[in-house]
């Protein structure tokens, strides 16, 4: 059983949130806070596994009351965020924070139904219970950065790049906007392949995201616009009401998904466009989410004579991403963000 706690100034919300929790038997709400100093006194009593928490809240700030809980008995944090930019810019420094995910508040101007919003709370309160330290099982030790246990990439198909530095493409979900920071921050503003940045985020996220990855590293971070040439030592983050493709001038193409795409922005479409595109001089690089995201994409790369890199499961928040890339599409480097980054600047200076 998953024991949740929900903070949130609205008894309305808080209502809506514990039936949605207590669907399915499986979590049961041990607590419900209205304001920061009551979220702190029920961490205290009932070390809930997960917290559902509202950053705007009376009695505190939301950020202030994210740093002092790392004080308190650890418990795993999801933001309930609003759907403005500021809100967005808000949750993205609570993700720096340690929270561990967040799910955007239910409007009824929103292109979501309420089952869908009920499935997204369910999956990631279980998600976040997994990363609680209590509950996560314990991970094995890193595994080594070249990763001779995993099938060796194929032979490179004779495809001519726009560009022969080749071109790196990221890929995550939750607990992404960390790890592609620790990543990011290990690239010279020399690196000479350019980036693409495909993080599963809300359109209205996609701009802050950018400017926060933008303010640590040392590459320039934008948001991609269509008809983008992909450039040395620019790294562009797909918008994430769309996906994005690289066309084989090595330009960007940005697209609306269909109804039932289910990952948005898609890492398996930039990645598999790397390949076709970019060839053995394509690098496709899976980290921490839920789901199978970029394990077809990162196997296309592999199969075109590319490299693959994955991150290791004890550094993940969520490894299903990671894990199921190793499965289907194996790896050359099993690291974490940081050494991953690492070992794509050592190689690629301009």
């Amino acid at each position: 059983m998953i024991n949740v706690a929900i903070a949130d100034d609205s008894p309305f919300t808080c209502r809506l949130l514990a039936s949605y929790v207590e669907e399915g038997g499986e979590c049961r709400v041990v607590g419900i806070a209205h304001d920061a100093p009551s979220t702190i006194d029920l961490i205290r009593r009932e070390t809930p596994d997960v917290l559902t928490l509202d950053l705007q809240m009376p009695g505190g700030d939301g950020l202030d009351l994210l740093r002092r809980l790392a004080a308190e008995p650890p418990v795993s944090i999801v933001v309930i965020s609003g759907v403005t930019r500021l809100a967005a810019a808000t949750t993205l420094k609570a993700l720096e924070l340690g929270a561990v995910d967040f799910i955007l508040k239910y409007t009824p101007a929103a292109p979501v139904s309420r089952a869908s919003l009920r499935r997204e709370i369910i999956a990631k309160v279980k998600a976040a219970a997994d990363a609680h330290p209590s509950r996560r099982a314990v991970a094995a030790p890193p595994a080594p950065s070249v990763a001779t246990h995993v099938p060796p990439r194929a032979a490179g198909r004779a495809i001519v790049p726009p560009d022969p530095a080749g071109i790196v493409v990221i890929g995550a979900s939750t607990g992404g906007p960390s790890a592609i920071g620790e990543l990011l921050n290990q690239l010279s503003a020399d690196f000479s392949a350019p980036c693409v940045i495909v993080q599963h985020l809300p359109a209205a996220f996609t701009a802050p995201f950018a400017a926060q990855l933008a303010r640590h590293a040392r590459v320039r971070v934008r948001v991609a616009e269509a008809g983008d040439r992909l450039e040395p030592g620019v790294a562009l983050v797909a918008p994430g009401s769309l996906h994005l493709v690289i066309r084989p001038d090595g330009r960007v193409h940005l697209q609306p998904p269909v109804e039932k795409d289910f990952y948005r922005p898609s890492i398996d479409m930039a990645m598999t466009s790397a390949a076709d595109t970019y060839g053995a001089t394509a690098v496709g690089v899976v980290l921490t989410g839920i789901g199978n995201d970029g394990s077809d994409g990162l196997r296309r790369i592999r199969e075109a004579g590319g490299e693959g890199f994955v991150q290791d499961v004890a550094s993940c928040i969520v490894p299903s991403m990671p894990e199921r890339a190793l499965q289907r599409a194996g790896a050359d480097f099993v690291a974490s963000p940081k050494r991953i980054g690492q070992i794509l600047a050592s190689r690629r200076k301009a």
